[in-house]
């Protein structure tokens, strides 16, 4: 049996061999896209499935199918959301992504959402944007289903410099002190309130990856996962592998 890939570094491999057509210049990341976002949380159901077997065997059974780019609620208590799972509807036809175990349809009801963000320049602006976008969506899903799960998954990058696509291709941000941002970042992701495996209002968990990551393409397949401080070290509750690992255990007890 191959060895269990999680999903931070998944999507390393990801920034090293993808491209987005669809946008100018052809790099890994585009911050106008979704494929990042979407490929990040397949990754995260992928793990949900290795870390529990009673998540495994749900899906197995089609008691569980998960949805990506999902509309929740209309009008101002409405969030596109990245990633739900739950129970199928009734009229819903189950089928299977590739390999996965759990199939890709419609729930009837959400038992968990996450959102993928990332913070890959213009660090000091983008955090605060990034924290608001977690709560608010928190809140909207608890506001549908007081008892789903709510997750938030962020990649942060720690890049010295970084090619933004949305600029000149000759205007290169360079991140200064950007160890100390990025420290920063983190620390405030993990302030955010959380309900700790209650059911309330708050976040129930937080899982930040941080990679190095130029976008330069000189650097197409330099990527690498940063696993050393001030990237989230295991046992912290923002450590990706520590996030999944909660967030199978309280799936598994609220919902099978």
């Amino acid at each position: 049996m191959l060895e269990h890939r999680y999903g931070n570094e998944r999507i390393v491999d990801w920034l090293n061999e993808e491209r987005d057509w669809s946008y100018p210049r052809n790099v890994p990341y585009h911050p106008r896209s979704d494929s990042h976002g979407g490929a990040q949380c397949r990754y995260f159901v992928d793990d949900l499935l290795y870390e529990s077997d009673a998540i495994r065997e749900a899906a197995i059974a089609d008691k569980l199918v998960y949805q990506e780019d999902y509309q929740v609620g209309e009008g101002g208590l409405s969030w596109n959301t990245d990633l739900v799972i739950g129970p199928p509807a009734d009229s819903v036809q189950v089928k299977l992504d590739g390999d996965r175990v759990m199939a890709k349809a419609d729930p009837a009801e959400i038992y968990l959402a996450a959102d993928a963000k990332s913070i890959m320049t213009e660090h000091q602006k983008a955090r605060r944007n990034r924290q608001r976008d977690i709560n608010s969506f928190a809140d909207i899903m608890h506001h549908h289903n007081e008892r789903a799960l709510t997750a938030g998954i962020l990649m942060v990058n720690l890049a010295a410099q970084f090619d933004s696509p949305l600029r000149d291709p000759d205007d290169i941000t360079d991140h200064y002190h950007i160890d100390r941002i990025v420290g920063e970042i983190i620390e405030m992701f993990d302030s955010i309130n959380r309900s700790e495996g209650d059911i309330s209002a708050n976040l129930d968990g937080a899982g930040v990856v941080v990679v190095n990551h130029t976008n330069l393409i000189a650097d197409v397949d330099k990527t690498e996962l940063v696993t050393d401080p001030p990237a989230p070290q295991e046992g912290d509750r923002v450590h990706y592998q520590t996030f999944v690992s909660k967030m199978a255990v309280w799936f598994s007890e609220r919902f099978i």
